[in-house]
């Protein structure tokens, strides 16, 4: 159920992406401009919760050594700092562009915890997945603007 329920859960943030980007499309100044803005939010959001999770994994002790669990509690601040510091980036390019390598990185990061035995095999599944389709998604947003 914990897996299925993860799936729609990323599968609805991509969604979202998407239809935000869609908006985009418009030549109509009050419908891109609260796209653009929710378009960056959304992705630093998505991004702290990434952050977040590899956070709650690596506090779960009977996962891999304490060396690499400390070094998994460091690497979850990255993603909510950087997606934090997104929002500041001076144009909307920069933002999304930022936006779309920090999905990148932090996707590494996960590639990284799960060959220290940190996250299962299926959530690297789901998160490359979802990883490509946000990125292809953000990509065009950013082809868009």
């Amino acid at each position: 159920m914990v897996r299925r329920l993860t799936w729609i859960f990323a599968l609805a943030g991509a969604a979202i992406l998407a239809g935000l980007t869609l908006a985009l499309f418009s030549a109509e100044s009050r419908i891109r401009i609260p796209a653009i803005t929710a378009l960056v939010t959304l992705a630093a959001v998505i991004l702290s919760y990434l952050g977040g999770i590899e956070g709650g994994i690596a506090l779960h002790e009977e996962r891999s050594t304490e060396k690499s669990r400390a070094f998994a509690l460091c690497l979850s601040v990255v993603p909510a700092l950087a997606a934090w510091g997104l929002l500041w980036l001076p144009t909307t390019q920069w933002q999304v562009g930022a936006a779309l390598a920090l999905f990148i990185a932090v996707w590494v990061a996960d590639l990284w915890l799960a060959h220290q035995g940190l996250i299962a095999a299926w959530f690297v599944d789901l998160r490359t997945a979802i990883t490509a389709a946000v990125c292809v998604i953000l990509a065009l947003a950013l082809y868009l603007l």
